[in-house]
């Protein structure tokens, strides 16, 4: 009976549970149902207003619309309410007296920045743009009020059941200060950057996945000649240099491709724009008509009102209570270089590619001849300049080429790393590998393949390179360095801390070890693997977090990592100095030394590290050097140089251990004595093993080994090279214990680990 009880209890909380939930709207108590619907209520008012209006009607009780530039400039203090007394509604007229623009803004737009000329423009505009932006004639408009409506402020307490009535003004000074009830976001530079990012919208049905029969209607429908006005959703943002002050604009445009005039105006608690448009774009009653219709099906379509939710609402609150609100005015330039059947082939050759003539490389960009921004409730006029971009299809394009070329890249540094690990195939050899310089260069390489994942699903039209290049970045870390990685450290697990320092310090370690507990391998590799996952979440995260950085701030670190990270062949050469070698000369005479009975000074082969060296340098490179470069990174020759420099520093370094020794930079008299495998053997040994000839039996192939014994002067005569002494005090041949040390750094006979030769 209590486990049924139980049941029913878990069944009725899950059910509470679900109908306490957020329904769709997101409205989670009575005040936000209230807030959602009365600005439901309003918008469906105010567009039953727009409908009644004609071409040569006034705007009337609309949010925004309800003073004219020449209102606030007579009278800066009189609020927006209507009816207006004095204000003539029954008629409009493209001035100053009835739209929001002071005369000699209105003035520019008709007579330097719009063309209404008839001419060839691209029927499709989607893409992404870049420029400059300048701030002109600051502080010389008068400033429009615009208030906000209180029933958008949240609750003051728990006990508030429903909004507030009336509204309250946002007010600006010269200063950029606000009011008492906020604070606008003002623009206080003269001189930025801009991106403008278009989304073109071939209609209203395509954009919203819904089908025409579903949204038609006898008289929302548009007429045959309405089809040459298009609705854009454009992202604007522009900054200055430093990026300390940021400005954002995400609203809809309309454009229209006969004359290549683009209106843009933002949208807020404050600022209901979309009944602005046929006013202030049409220039004929029939443009009127048509701009007017196309924004019927647009509220039609999306079911504007009813489909609002609290995010949307609380969207609409931020941009009125931070942002200046912002026309927009944008001209295009032509492409009077084709044919309408040419322009025609183009769009269709770039929306699905059958291979038609079109010629990509001569395809001119999307660029804006001449482009306005105006703040009205600012009161602050900012102009572009040199704004262009390549069409979207072509820049998705050029992206997949760079992604399809990194891939080579990739697979390029994986035969590279095969063919070293094929030239260290003995565990004296791999012990020589710096562990250091591998992770470097496993690091940056797990991290790329962790930033194209994460990338992949968010760019649907780059998913199949982005995760090719994923795959391929993912197989080089994971499998071929983290393999590599392994074997090194567990050549090296029973050594000293043993580094440059040691040296520096004159110890005799450099080539000894310690004798403790051997891990297995399997042991290693969960370790490796688990401190590579570890680290790469850690530096991913990092990575993401320092692109909302100021940008002097992360300027210097990317940097300061990309110097780090590219230092990968200093941990070798440090490798190279505490092992040590012999010059090039006396290897070649077959010289072998004492210390080191190896010929071979570095062991990394030569094509591994000019092939690698070069294939991780041309990336960075081509963003410091490039000026159209994809990542749209700022171009520092001067540090793609020094940075070439650097790495080229270290392939000389290297190569000069090679021809002159690795340690020629050290002071002979830090250099440590390595552990002798030749040498006499001492009497106390003798006597512990209890030999009688001054022989030893070899434990590997059970033949005598005749030893050099100090104080027996008839032992004199034997080469101390004939025989190897291990620290464990256990005699060899030579060649026996060579070939031994050759597959594993052990004693044959204890199993205590040995110094590589």
């Amino acid at each position: 009976m209590s486990t049924d009880n139980s049941r029913i209890i878990f069944f009725i909380i899950i059910l509470l549970f679900f109908l306490s939930s957020p329904s769709g709207d997101g409205v989670t108590s009575q005040y936000e149902f209230i807030q959602l619907e009365t600005l439901k209520s309003q918008l469906k008012y105010e567009y039953e207003v727009f409908r009644e209006l004609s071409y040569d009607q006034n705007f009337r009780n609309i949010t925004g619309l309800k003073l004219a530039y020449h209102d606030s400039k007579e009278n800066p203090n009189l609020n927006a309410t209507y009816p207006l007394p004095h204000k003539d509604y029954s008629s409009w007229k493209p001035n100053e007296n009835y739209m929001m623009l002071p005369q000699d803004i209105i003035d520019k737009v008709q007579d330097n920045i719009w063309n209404r000329k008839q001419t060839l423009f691209p029927p499709n505009i989607t893409s992404n743009l870049y420029g400059k932006i300048n701030l002109t004639d600051n502080n010389k408009y008068t400033k429009i009020k615009m208030p906000i409506a209180n029933f958008f402020d949240p609750p003051e307490s728990f006990q508030d059941e429903k909004p507030a009535d009336g509204e309250h003004y946002l007010a600006v000074d010269e200063r950029g200060d606000a009011g008492n009830h906020g604070e606008l976001h003002n623009v206080s530079w003269s001189y930025g950057i801009v991106d403008v990012s278009i989304q073109h919208l071939d209609s209203v049905e395509n954009s919203l996945s819904l089908s025409p029969a579903s949204i038609s209607t006898g008289e929302s429908q548009l007429g045959e000649d309405d089809s040459h006005w298009k609705i854009l959703h454009l992202n604007v943002n522009f900054y200055n240099r430093e990026e300390t002050e940021k400005h954002s604009l995400s609203t809809k445009g309309i454009y229209d491709i006969w004359t290549g005039r683009i209106l843009i105006m933002s949208q807020s608690a404050k600022f209901h724009s979309l009944f602005a448009f046929p006013h202030y774009l049409a220039n004929t009653e029939k443009e009127f008509n048509q701009v007017k219709r196309l924004i019927e099906k647009y509220w039609n379509a999306t079911n504007y009102a009813e489909s609002l939710t609290m995010a949307n609402l609380q969207h609409l609150s931020d941009e009125a209570n931070t942002k200046c609100e912002y026309f927009g005015f944008l001209q295009l330039e032509p492409w009077d270089q084709f044919t309408p059947d040419q322009i025609r082939m183009i769009d269709e050759e770039l929306k699905w590619p059958l291979g038609r003539p079109i010629n990509r490389s001569n395809l001119p960009p999307i660029r804006l001849h001449n482009a306005l921004l105006y703040s009205p409730d600012c009161g602050l006029s900012l102009e572009l300049e040199d704004v262009h971009g390549p069409r979207y299809e072509l820049q998705v394009r050029t992206i997949r080429i760079h992604l399809l070329l990194g891939v080579l890249l990739f697979l390029g540094q994986i035969y590279l790393l095969l063919c070293q690990m094929n030239f260290t195939n003995t565990p004296s050899s791999v012990n020589k590998i710096s562990y250091w310089c591998l992770f470097m260069m496993n690091l940056v390489d797990g991290c790329l393949a962790m930033l194209y994942f994460l990338a992949s699903p968010l760019l649907q039209e780059l998913y199949l390179p982005l995760c090719i290049s994923a795959f391929a970045c993912f197989i080089l870390a994971s499998v071929f360095e983290i393999r590599y990685m392994i074997s090194v450290y567990a050549s090296q697990v029973n050594e000293q801390g043993v580094g440059i320092l040691t040296l520096l310090r004159g110890g005799s370690e450099a080539n000894t070890v310690v004798n403790r507990v051997i891990p297995d391998e399997a042991s290693i590799s969960s370790s490796l693997y688990g401190r590579f996952f570890f680290t790469l979440i850690v530096s991913i995260f990092i990575l993401l977090s320092s692109l909302i950085w100021p940008k002097e701030i992360r300027t210097i670190f990317e940097y300061s990592v990309l110097v780090v990270l590219n230092s990968y062949w200093v941990p070798q050469i440090c490798r190279n100095a505490v092992k040590g070698s012999d010059p090039r000369r006396r290897r070649q005479n077959g010289y072998q030394s004492l210390q080191n009975g190896d010929t071979n000074c570095i062991p990394l082969l030569w094509s591994f590290i000019i092939g690698t060296s070069v294939l991780r340098l041309i990336p960075i490179v081509y963003v410091f050097t490039y000026p159209s470069n994809v990542f749209r990174h700022d171009i520092d020759v001067r540090f793609a140089v020094l940075l070439s420099l650097w790495m080229l520093f270290q392939l000389l370094i290297l190569y000069s251990q090679d021809l002159l020794g690795s340690r020629w930079f050290l002071p002979q008299h830090v250099i440590p004595d390595g552990y002798h495998y030749h040498r006499p053997v001492p009497q106390s040994i003798l006597m512990e093993y209890g030999s009688q000839n001054n022989c030893f039996v070899c434990p590997i192939c059970m033949v005598d080994v005749p030893v050099y014994v100090e104080e027996t002067e008839e032992t004199h005569k034997i080469d101390a090279q004939s025989y190897m002494i291990t620290p464990c005090s256990h005699i060899f041949h030579t060649e026996c214990l060579e070939n031994w040390m050759s597959y594993k750094l052990q004693c044959p006979v204890c199993r205590a680990p040995l110094p590589p030769l």
